[in-house]
């Protein structure tokens, strides 16, 4: 395996990220300390101070890591928590089918490799914890896995016939899932990796488990030996532990909103963007069917957006004191109670998720807390051994794969011409031009009530040497039919559906491919990489 740099500017990310990753000073000051600045980091950690209590924090997350199996390397850094001096490099991401798309693994990978990186270099105690977002509700979302076959990415979706709003985390592996891991069998071709694979799939992903059991898991299983630590907020223990910021979200209801709206409005000032919609309330309801309904605050009131539950602030606030588990919070609210469980140095963030903090870091002077080192996410493209050989036969830089096919296909037949076909039929066309406005006086003399139909010869010839011209490109296309191909195998590979691979291929794909201990592999090569450049890996 080889990892070579690769500018973001070149590739369709949003300006938001390739500035904060240049460290540009119009977003940089959105957010309180610079990842990319070791004078910023040695402030940032020698400041640093945890207000949760460690002691509970510890033993609410050896009970819930036991859940899923946690090995004894995620338990001993678990109980490292109790130390003050000990720090947390969090990341997260929500629910998936058999772990999701590569991206889910680039941030694994970089929360692990900068928490050891920083434990040498600062001699603390820093340990790697995934948050699980088991109380996102997008179903739909977390259904999709994406197997790239020879010209296409196949999509799968498992259908769970639920609500949607029923949050992913309480979806129940039935029988109806046997249909679809067999579609992903099918999907993934048959290698010396396939059964072990499938042993570790079907172990973590059974009949009867919930949602959020299989992913931590699974989740685990790739990278407890590497002592990561699972975390969540959809546990009734963690959830009570956490009540301060959900009713702090309440009586700071006002100051909150403000905040928000003016932070957005100076990103957009700025020439930025707001990640998220800004509402007057960041608080969701739980009914008893398990459904997760957004409240709203109108009229000095707090509504379900269902209609079934009403409250005012005093009323509000003692049913959050006294039934904290039926509250959730939303995508501001989440990462305030994430850092009050947990003394988070940094968070691992993909483009999406810096965009969103962005608007976020005067709300944790509101809630008392500091805003932790928003660190970018590992990003990368694979680039499999056959794709790296016919990319050398082909002129396109790795960028122009994200361009259109049809785009590519008239590029590369230009690029190949023996002759230029475009010039041979305008010249061709002035040659007629020259010709027919010859000949025109000429029939004009004769008739001058023809010369109109002098023109519309005209036109039909060129009508029909547009056709031909037509004709010679698909000449040259079925004569170059084996280079095109591969310029769709390419595209389809380092683009799929027209987006970052990593967004799109599923890393059991991966797995299945090149072997159940891909990630230890790819997680030496890129021990020592910063996070500043995309990343192109050759297998």
């Amino acid at each position: 395996m080889d990892c070579t740099q690769y500018s973001f500017n070149s590739l369709p990310f949003t300006s938001l990220f390739k500035n904060y990753i240049q460290q540009q000073d119009d977003i940089l000051q959105f957010f309180s300390c610079n990842p990319l600045s070791d004078h910023d980091l040695d402030n940032k950690i020698n400041s640093f101070e945890f207000k949760g209590d460690r002691s509970l924090t510890v033993k609410l997350l050896s009970e819930y890591n036991q859940q899923f199996d946690a090995p004894p390397q995620t338990l001993n850094n678990i109980e490292k928590l109790a130390d003050n001096n000990t720090l947390a490099v969090v990341t997260g991401q929500q629910l998936t089918l058999y772990g999701g798309p590569l991206f889910t693994i680039y941030k694994i990978l970089r929360t692990i490799t900068l928490s050891s990186e920083w434990e040498k270099k600062y001699n603390r105690k820093i340990i790697p914890v995934f948050w699980l977002a088991d109380e996102d509700h997008d179903v739909e979302e977390i259904s999709k896995i994406g197997i790239p076959q020879t010209d296409e990415l196949e999509e799968l979706l498992f259908n769970t016939s639920s609500d949607k709003s029923l949050m992913a985390a309480d979806i129940i592996l039935n029988s109806s899932f046997d249909e679809f891991r067999s579609q992903v069998k099918n999907a993934l071709s048959e290698t010396d990796f396939t059964p072990d694979l499938w042993k570790i799939l079907n172990n973590c992903y059974a009949e009867g488990v919930r949602v959020d059991r299989a992913f931590g898991k699974f989740i685990l299983h790739l990278f407890g030996k590497y002592g990561l630590v699972l975390a969540g907020s959809r546990d009734v223990n963690i959830k009570r532990h956490l009540k301060t910021p959900l009713m702090h979200s309440v009586k700071e209801r006002e100051q909150i909103e403000k905040s928000l709206r003016n932070t957005t409005k100076k990103l957009e000032e700025n020439g930025y963007h707001g990640q998220v919609y800004i509402q007057k309330s960041n608080l969701f309801y739980i009914n008893p069917a398990g459904e997760r309904i957004r409240i709203e605050y109108e009229d000095k009131r707090w509504k379900t957006d269902d209609g079934k539950k009403s409250w005012d602030n005093t009323q509000l606030l003692e049913e959050i004191e006294q039934n904290t588990e039926k509250f959730s919070p939303n995508v501001f609210l989440r990462p305030l109670l994430q850092d009050c469980l947990l003394p988070t140095l940094s968070y691992v963030a993909g483009p999406g998720e810096i965009a969103y903090y962005a608007q976020m870091k005067n709300l944790y002077t509101i809630f008392g807390l500091e805003m932790p080192v928003i660190s970018p996410r590992f990003s990368a493209t694979i680039i499999e051994s056959g794709i790296d050989r016919i990319m050398d036969k082909l002129p396109f830089s790795i960028e122009e794969y994200n361009n259109r096919i049809e785009d590519l296909e008239s590029e590369y037949i230009k690029s190949t011409e023996q002759f230029d076909l475009e010039k041979l039929f305008n010249e061709w066309k002035e040659e007629i031009e020259t010709i027919t406005n010859k000949h025109q006086q000429e029939i004009s003399r004769i008739d001058s009530t023809l010369e109109g139909s002098v023109g519309k010869a005209e036109s039909v010839f060129f009508t029909e040497l547009d056709k031909l011209k037509g004709k010679s490109y698909r000449s040259l296309k079925e004569q170059e039919k084996i280079q095109l191909n591969r310029i769709h195998k390419i595209k389809n590979s380092l683009f799929p559906n027209g987006n970052l691979q990593e967004r799109e291929i599923s890393l059991i794909y991966i797995m299945n491919k090149y072997g159940l201990d891909i990630w230890d592999q790819m997680l030496v090569k890129m021990q020592d990489e910063k996070a500043d450049t995309h990343k192109i890996l050759h297998l």
